[in-house]
């Protein structure tokens, strides 16, 4: 019998709080709104960041730990878009350096516009060898790679990123079909597989992928230079990466303090740029949830202070039927968790309704895991708790002949 009474002792106590929450509705949306952007951006920094240690941890394993990458350009200049600087000829010297093995040659031709029917869409062409697809272990949804003949020959085929299908056969079979790329129709023999956004920059799956020899003769008339190489090494990466800076400075004439004119990176570098955009994200987006956070904890406190004087005949009423300060104390603070708990849920749903968005807007992937929903819960509690507990003592302090006087 005593456990039924119990029962329904609590679940009267649920009801009536229920009842002052509704009751008390229009004051309390600020508070809940509050909890509710505070835990959106709780949600987007723990998604984000797990979607990008994720991201770069499928770069690394695609990469491999013994691959390196070389770009034209210094670290300034590449932002200007320098065009010379690396040779076929430097590419040739680097197959002589001890470890180095499997280098793929690479010229990045200047976004062009791709039309197919009626469809139009601007993309990036990556002029390649032939062990592109191997080098980057990236397989193929549709189709296969060009060929050595292909490369040979400087014929006009090309391999299509997904992004690229999409825009512009959207569902058809592109293999055989013919694309107009700028002035050139290209032939599509592949289309690749889809690796899903970037973790920065643009979108890894917008480009088109043609030989080597086709871009530098037939697009951009340009047979000497190469925009980057991409090379696996034996030996240890530090090392290796070393040797190849000594060389190309020596190939490129450069002596002292001069600037690189070329950019080296590792594997493990972009594994550090990934977790440096993380960092970033997590400073100015924790900002962002703990400042929503405090307010919504501020306004919920001083509305339950508000909320005290109003019901301070309620209260001592209450009191004077027997109720102890414990359980006074315990319905104001389970009305400021309910409060934060129902803020939390909704910046939830919001950050799922949102995540979509937010990566087709910036690239940047997002990774939903129960992380997300016990750090959210986690948050939205310990907020309630905290903002509630000093208007929750200071009401079940209230003594009952004191408030029914009064």
């Amino acid at each position: 019998m005593g456990i039924f009474q119990k029962i329904s002792q609590g679940k009267e106590f649920v009801e009536e709080i229920l009842k002052i929450l509704y009751y008390y509705r229009g004051r309390l949306v600020f508070s809940f709104a509050g909890v509710a952007l505070g835990i959106l951006s709780i949600c987007i920094i723990i998604t984000t960041i797990e979607g990008a240690n994720k991201k770069a941890k499928d770069i690394f394993e695609v990469l491999g730990p013994d691959s390196i990458m070389v770009w034209r350009g210094g670290e300034r200049q590449r932002t200007a878009r320098v065009r010379g600087v690396l040779t076929q000829a430097d590419a040739d010297r680097l197959e002589r350096i001890e470890g180095v093995y499997n280098i793929t040659r690479m010229y990045y031709a200047r976004s062009v516009t791709m039309k197919y029917k009626d469809r139009k869409w601007q993309s990036r062409i990556i002029g390649a060898t032939t062990n592109y697809f191997e080098a980057m272990a990236w397989g193929l949804r549709a189709g296969s790679p060009f060929t050595e003949d292909d490369f040979k020959n400087a014929k006009a085929v090309c391999v299509i990123g997904s992004k690229v299908y999409d825009e512009l056969f959207r569902g058809e079979d592109a293999i055989g079909k013919a694309i107009l790329t700028g002035r050139l129709p290209m032939t599509v023999v592949g289309v690749l597989e889809e690796r899903g956004g970037a973790a920065a920059g643009p979108n890894i799956d917008d480009r088109i992928i043609v030989p080597l020899t086709t871009v530098t003769s037939r697009i951009v008339n340009d047979k000497r230079y190469l925009s980057g190489l991409r090379l696996k090494t034996s030996r240890d990466v530090d090392k290796t990466i070393e040797d190849i800076r000594v060389m190309l400075r020596e190939n490129h004439g450069l002596r002292g303090t001069a600037e690189d004119d070329f950019t080296i990176r590792s594997s493990k570098d972009i594994v550090k740029f990934v977790t440096v955009i993380s960092g970033q994200l997590f400073l100015f987006l924790g900002m962002a949830s703990i400042v929503a956070l405090v307010v919504s904890g501020f306004v919920l406190a001083n509305l339950f202070y508000l909320s005290i004087q109003e019901r301070r005949k309620d209260i001592g009423i209450r009191r004077a039927y027997g109720a102890s300060k414990r359980s006074i104390l315990l319905s104001f603070l389970l009305e400021a968790v309910v409060i934060t708990l129902l803020g939390g849920i909704a910046g939830i749903l919001l950050s799922v309704m949102l995540g979509g968005t937010f990566e087709k807007l910036f690239d940047i992937p997002m990774l939903f895991s129960y992380k997300v929903v016990v750090f959210a819960l986690l948050f939205s509690f310990l907020t309630g708790l905290i903002s509630g507990i000093r208007p929750a003592l200071k009401a079940s302090r209230i003594e009952p002949i004191e408030a029914i006087r009064g």
